[in-house]
């Protein structure tokens, strides 16, 4: 049994050396990196803020969100380039991992990783803010069991279309705001599929990154 585990890991590793191998290629050729719809990153000899091949328009925020891959490596989220969570920084944990910034400034409030114990100290960290906080969220190894009902509609309300989808070691990456109208552009979710997950039992790494518009003193852009 012991060996099995240890195959399973080495196997992870081995895929996880692949992939940087792969992404490191792709660069040299400057091809297109492999992330969420919604990034609007190019790979290049030049980059900016966050790793972004282009500075954002003014009044916008450069990020970059990246997820958990498998439960060995931790997410990471920077903000106008500005690492906030990181595994090297000792704030980022198996669940939910959440950076609060100010939509105005762009300055950090505060962080927080979140396991499946500790779901009230989760709705304690959210249900404070004010409508111009940027809530931004990366999931590790395993967040499905994390969520209950109560958390499930906070984030709803903070514009996510896919937290009441995630399961048991599904990944995603979101940024919502407070008395947003409608739904966050910025969101990805992949879920756990043995038959066509990565990494055995985990999906694929998510990577989220582009240019976010900075918020007025009251969220009123719908989804920004």
């Amino acid at each position: 049994m012991r060996a099995l585990e240890v195959a399973r890991v080495a196997l992870i590793l081995g895929t996880l050396v692949l992939v940087c191998l792969t992404a490191n290629m792709a660069l040299k050729l400057g091809r297109r990196d492999v992330v969420g719809r919604n990034s609007n990153a190019l790979l290049g000899d030049r980059t900016y803020k966050c790793g972004l091949s282009k500075v954002c328009p003014q009044g916008h925020f450069a990020f970059k969100i990246q997820t958990g891959s498998a439960n060995i490596i931790g997410p990471t989220i920077c903000f106008e380039d500005k690492v906030l969570l990181r595994s090297t920084l000792n704030n980022v944990g198996v669940g939910m991992n959440i950076a609060l910034v100010d939509g105005k400034t762009g300055k950090l409030i505060k962080t927080g990783a979140f396991e499946t114990h500790n779901i009230n100290n989760a709705l304690k960290f959210l249900q404070d803010i004010d409508e111009r906080t940027l809530v931004l969220v990366a999931s590790f190894d395993n967040m499905g069991t994390v969520m209950n009902d109560e958390l499930k509609q906070l984030f709803t309300k903070l514009g996510s279309s896919y937290v009441n989808s995630i399961g048991y070691r599904d990944n995603w990456i979101f940024i919502g705001s407070k008395g947003i109208n409608g739904k966050s552009q910025f969101e990805e979710y992949m879920k756990n599929v043995k038959e066509t997950n990565l990494y055995e039992d985990w999906p694929k790494t998510l990577l989220l990154n582009g240019c976010i518009p900075a918020s007025s003193t009251t969220a009123t852009a719908s989804g920004f």
